[in-house]
């Protein structure tokens, strides 16, 4: 049993939604969250009183028109998460510390009277095939080394590349570098989405070597440097 289904014991299965429109939660890593709408408020206060989860949706395209209303159209696959600490401003607002637990399917959605939404979701478990299209050890090794390429100033040996050594899974590792790395919302939904470790890896490793190949040709474009005008 993993940390996540620890966490997950006293689930319901039912979690308010919170849709955001370029935002994505990843299992196994934290988000801060700036709470300031009123509707938004109001389920902060419900979710704190009640078993603190909280499942955070991407807005799908076309979403500003509707951004008011319940209806607003949201991706199926979510980030089922919890707040792990809280702060309430005086005016209100709140800051959260979201802990992302599991990929989960929206599969329906309460009819209430409250102004945010409620929805019966299924945790998803990653998915290792019995039979590795990959050798997972080395992909480990390639996505840390692009990792390392795209952000070499950042010095993570004792968190995210500790963790290689200290034997993470796969599918975890690929959480934890798809948060540092912020894709495009678009990306993230699909890095969220798949639930085979080994395709979510290949997403992944194909997202850091474009990136690596856009850093190198910024880089290229600043050298020579500009003479000066002394």
């Amino acid at each position: 049993m993993t940390s996540s289904d620890l966490s997950l014991s006293d689930f319901s299965g039912q979690a308010a939604l919170f849709p955001l429109p370029g935002a994505t939660l990843f299992p196994n890593v934290m988000l801060p969250l700036h709470i300031f709408e009123p509707r938004y408020r109001c389920m902060v206060e419900d979710v704190l009183r009640a078993d603190r989860y909280l499942a955070i949706a991407l807005l799908r395209d076309g979403w500003q028109e509707q951004y008011e209303s319940k209806s607003c159209p949201i991706h199926e696959t979510v980030c089922l998460g919890r707040v792990i600490a809280d702060e309430r401003l005086q005016d209100g607002r709140y800051y959260l510390l979201m802990q992302g637990l599991t990929r989960a399917r929206l599969i329906v959605e309460e009819q209430t009277d409250l102004p945010y939404r409620i929805g019966q979701v299924d945790p998803i478990p990653d998915l290792y095939p019995h039979t590795p299209v990959i050798d997972r050890t080395r992909r480990q090794a390639e996505l840390v080394g692009y990792f390392r390429q795209v952000f070499p100033k950042l010095d993570l040996d004792s968190t995210l590349f500790g963790t290689v050594e200290d034997g993470v899974p796969l599918g975890e590792l690929c959480d934890l570098i798809a948060h540092a790395l912020r894709p495009r919302p678009e990306d993230a939904q699909r890095l969220l989405e798949q639930v085979d470790v080994d395709q979510r890896s290949d997403l992944l490793l194909e997202l850091l070597k474009l990136q690596c190949r856009d850093t190198k040709e910024q880089n290229a474009r600043k050298f020579p440097p500009g003479f000066s005008l002394n």
